[in-house]
């Protein structure tokens, strides 16, 4: 039987501890490293889920404006006189134009003798 030399069993024993340290402190990093990739994902599934909720929140609207249109008829009488500008045929029915004017009004035409 062969008994290597000490500096050789201790150079081994070093050499596998070496080795066993950095797996320790190598693995655990490449483990719990967070992909690139992954976070950019999570960031646009995060999105899609808001937009989804807005969508969801839209579509009940909708649901309740429906369920209106079809049960009551005051809804109906509000979505008749808003979107199809129907009034009962004794009403009297005043547009007041709203905008802001940006011109200013057309001047009043200058004397023939007077400056420019």
């Amino acid at each position: 039987m062969h008994i290597p030399p000490a500096f050789r069993r201790w150079g081994v024993r070093l050499g596998l501890a070496v080795v066993v340290a950095i797996g320790i402190g190598y693995v655990p990093g490449q483990v719990l490293r967070v992909d690139p990739r992954v976070a950019k994902l999570k960031t646009q599934l995060d999105e899609l889920d808001v937009a989804a909720r807005a969508l969801a929140a839209n579509n009940a609207a909708l649901v309740r404006d429906i369920r209106a249109l079809r049960t009551e008829v005051g809804a109906i009488e509000d979505r008749a006189r808003a979107d199809l500008g129907m009034v009962y045929p004794d009403e009297i029915v005043l547009r007041v134009d709203v905008r802001p004017h940006l011109e200013d009004p057309v001047p009043a035409s200058r004397p023939a003798g007077g400056p420019p």
